[in-house]
């Protein structure tokens, strides 16, 4: 029998969890309004935003996987395995940017003026580059934790 912490979709929601809030919070200061929460208010932003990466990630590893008819993809993942997984993320959080930063909602936000954004969808590049970055480096510590095949 495997061991909870030895199945794939475990760890990568360990790492995402573990690498996005980092990210999350060295970005704040790229999103207007921040100067004026406290700290209690930021701390709760960042983790709903890591919460989110994290789900995000576990949906792009569950569609690979579905793909590859295989959890065990992230052992040996091929170009097109990690191409899907990172790209899947991204097309996600484009999505998601471009609605937040257009509505009123309570899941909305806004860039502060130090935000460099795309030319044509006005996305911020910090987001974009964040998964560009951190899903690669998810799934590098994934496979050095449970292994290669």
């Amino acid at each position: 029998m495997t061991r909870v912490v030895d199945h794939p979709a475990f760890n990568i929601a360990i790492f995402a969890l573990l690498l996005s809030l980092p990210w999350e919070f060295g970005q704040m200061w790229l999103y207007a309004g921040v100067g004026q929460m406290s700290h209690l208010q930021g701390i709760g932003i960042c983790s709903a935003a890591t919460v989110g990466d994290a789900m995000i990630m576990l949906a792009a590893f569950g569609i690979v996987a579905l793909g590859a008819r295989s959890q065990d993809w992230v052992r040996a993942p091929t170009r097109a395995q990690v191409a899907g997984f990172v790209l899947i993320g991204l097309a996600v959080t484009v999505a998601v940017e471009v609605f937040a930063t257009r509505s009123s909602s309570i899941f909305s936000w806004r860039y502060a003026a130090t935000m460099p954004v795309t030319p044509f969808l006005g996305v911020g590049f910090a987001p974009i580059l964040m998964w560009l970055i951190v899903p690669l480096l998810v799934l590098w510590f994934v496979r050095r934790q449970i292994g290669a095949s």
